[in-house]
């Protein structure tokens, strides 16, 4: 079943690029949208390594769609050598940005990974989102906040509450429903140290100039 998963994947790959480049224009930049059309073409012309580059580049920018993409080739073996794990990587980030396509890979790699090698993949991307968070990167202050509900061996509400609070703070509407019910789980005296961690960070992300 799995090896059919793996086939599945290397012929529909390149659509899923098509129907991904198309309906989720909404979640990149104009700067972005350029560059995964450079990925079609280089696709479409098998210029492979020009597409991986560019896909490599975007997915450390924190695209969301460029990681779904680079992840499907790191599963499938095509165009790339088969790497689980950072298949695993990429795709549990872009679905902690919103994308749920990514529970496919996901799902499958589960079975596969250990314990042990998830546990270091999630702390890996949590560097990874931490860094890009710092430098003001919305999207991955609302990742990182669902990383300490979702990936974190134990639920961090405190953390979590602290980055959601972060969030709306920086005008990301989305984050209020999120930080208001979080707030339920905390104690008094967490409610007030979360916020005062917020106001620190929130500082050092304004001085950084991100």
């Amino acid at each position: 079943m799995f090896i059919k998963q793996i086939k599945l994947i290397k012929t529909i790959f390149i659509f899923i690029l098509f129907i991904s480049f198309n309906s989720n224009k909404g979640l990149t930049d104009s700067k972005k949208i350029v560059n995964l059309e450079l990925v079609h073409e280089f696709l479409s012309k098998k210029d492979f390594p020009k597409a991986i580059n560019d896909l490599k580049i975007l997915s450390n920018q924190n695209n969301i769609i460029a990681q779904h993409l680079y992840s499907q080739i790191l599963f499938s073996g095509n165009i790339l050598p088969q790497d689980f794990e950072m298949a695993y990587y990429w795709s549990n980030i872009s679905k902690l940005g919103g994308l749920k396509k990514s529970n496919k890979i996901i799902n499958l790699l589960d079975e596969i990974l250990d314990e042990k090698q998830k546990r270091e993949i999630y702390e890996s991307l949590k560097s990874f989102l931490k860094k890009h968070a710092m430098k003001k990167n919305k999207l991955a202050i609302i990742q990182i906040a669902k990383w300490h509900l979702n990936l974190a061996e134990e639920k961090d509400y405190t953390k979590a509450y602290k980055w959601f609070n972060i969030a709306v703070a920086l005008g990301i509407k989305s984050a209020i429903k999120k930080r208001d019910e979080i707030i339920n789980e905390l104690s008094a005296e967490q409610i007030l140290e979360a916020q005062k961690l917020s106001k620190e960070i929130f500082k050092k992300i304004n001085q950084s100039g991100g």
